[in-house]
Formats: C-alpha cells, sequence, structure tokens
C-alpha cells in the first residue's frame, strides 16, 4: 500500500509527499530496529540473570564444600604429626596398634582442591559478567583456588604406605573409618578395630621399618600443614564473589 502511494506521488510529481513518505520509511524502519534491540538487550539480561543465579548456587556450593575438606585436611596433617611422633618414639604400638595404623591411612589421605567454575567459564564465554567489579573479585578467587594446584598430586607416601596396610585393613576402613557426602571426605578417628592385634602390630612394625617412611611422610604433612588455613582464606575471597552477585541481582 506504500509503495503504491509513493508510485502514485511520484508520478503526480507530489515530492512533498513523496518527501514525507520517505521520513515515514525512515522512523518506521528506525522505531523497528529500536525494538529489536530493546528486545534483545531484554533477553541477554534476562540470561545473564539467570547464570548469574546460577553462578551463586556455584560459589555457596564450592565454599562449603571447600570448609568441609579444609575440617578434613586438618585430620590428615594430625594424624600425620601423630604418625611422626610415633616413628620418631621407636616403641612398640603394643595396645595401640589399630589407632597407629588408621593414624597411618589417615595421613595418606589426599583430595582435589579445585573448586568447579564451569557456570562462570559458560559467562566468561558468552561475554559475561558485564559487572566488571564480579569479574576482578572472581578471578582473585579462581587465582587463589589455582595456587593450591600443587596438593593435587598424589603423595609419594600414600602409594608406599598402603602396599604395607593389609588388604583386610583397608577394606575396613573403607567401610568403618571414612565418609564420602557431597562431594567431600571426612575421616572417623575413632573407628572400631577392623583386624586382629597381631595383624595390625605386624603392619605397623612394616610401616615404621620401611626406609625413608618418615621422610615421605615429612614431606607430605608438611605439604598440607597451612592447606586448612589457605582454603579458609580462599572462602573469604569468594564471600566477597558472592556478596558481589548479590548486589548485582538486587539491581536487577
Amino acid at each position: 500500500m506504500l509503495l503504491r502511494r509513493v508510485t502514485k506521488h511520484v508520478k503526480d510529481q507530489n515530492w512533498f509527499a513523496v518527501g514525507i513518505d520517505f521520513i515515514i520509511v525512515v522512523v518506521g524502519v528506525f522505531i523497528g530496529l529500536q525494538v529489536a534491540n530493546w528486545n534483545d538487550a531484554q533477553a541477554s539480561n534476562a540470561r545473564e540473570t539467570e547464570l548469574l543465579v546460577e553462578l551463586k548456587s556455584e560459589i555457596e556450593s564450592s565454599m562449603r564444600i571447600t570448609e568441609q575438606k579444609a575440617v578434613a585436611i586438618g585430620q590428615v596433617v594430625s594424624a600425620g604429626k601423630r604418625s611422626l611422633d610415633f616413628i620418631a618414639s621407636d616403641t612398640p604400638c603394643e595396645n595401640e596398634c589399630w589407632s597407629v595404623l588408621v593414624d597411618f591411612f589417615h595421613a595418606s589421605q589426599w583430595q582435589p582442591l579445585s573448586v568447579n567454575r564451569s557456570t562462570y567459564d559458560e559467562m566468561r564465554r558468552q561475554g559475561l559478567p558485564r559487572s566488571r567489579e564480579i569479574v576482578d573479585v572472581m578471578q582473585g578467587y579462581l587465582s587463589q583456588n589455582a595456587t593450591l594446584d600443587v596438593t593435587n598430586l598424589l603423595p609419594a607416601y600414600r602409594t608406599r604406605v598402603r602396599q604395607m596396610i593389609p588388604v583386610e585393613a583397608q577394606g575396613f576402613y573403607w567401610v568403618n573409618c571414612y565418609d564420602l557426602e557431597d562431594g567431600a571426605e571426612t575421616y572417623v578417628l575413632d573407628c572400631p578395630q577392623g583386624i586382629s592385634s597381631d595383624l595390625a602390630a605386624a603392619a605397623v612394625e612394616r610401616i615404621t621399618k620401611s626406609a625413608d617412611i618418615d621422610l615421605y611422610l615429612t614431606e607430605w604433612t608438611g605439604l598440607m600443614w597451612t592447606t586448612p588455613t589457605d582454603l579458609r582464606v580462599q572462602n573469604e575471597t569468594a564471600e566477597r564473589a558472592l556478596a558481589a552477585v548479590n548486589a548485582e541481582l538486587a539491581r536487577r
């Protein structure tokens, strides 16, 4: 209809009317583009809000698991210290052989320390979040976590000591002295005795007489010594990231 009208105005050489028609077309195109841009912006904002909610959940979950790991690794360090003290004492375990053996096992425990970052990585692939504050604090949080990657290497002590613990003791340990829930490990310090006292005593003697076992254990315990503190410092940065995400969500 508009085209026929423009054609008629041209034939009639009604240039004023042609100019009006041209303005109408330009304004119509402009308004259409603005509406399309507004719709795109609304969809982009909605998608970013959805991802920010997921990012909040991801951070909260990682913080909870990190705190559980800090507690568990504190148990590993304590078991390592007790085991080193026992080796240094050079005395028989007598009636405590099972608890000594459990300590040797606890001290060999290892956990991956990397946090879940799948939502954040997806956001970065999309050029989000647009808040510079969130990006900066998240980068600091993830950089702190990356510095703990060295502890993601399995310790030599772990392999060596587990070769000397009877398989029956290991099977009992996993059922009664260890727990895994929601991605976090915990260790039972007073689990019931799982093998005979004689078998436990023989295993303890084998371990303590093993060449350089104290050196392997010293290396591992020393490496993990400050990890519980490091993980809690990491969670403090995560708290700041969470606050920045909550603030951005509150603005929407």
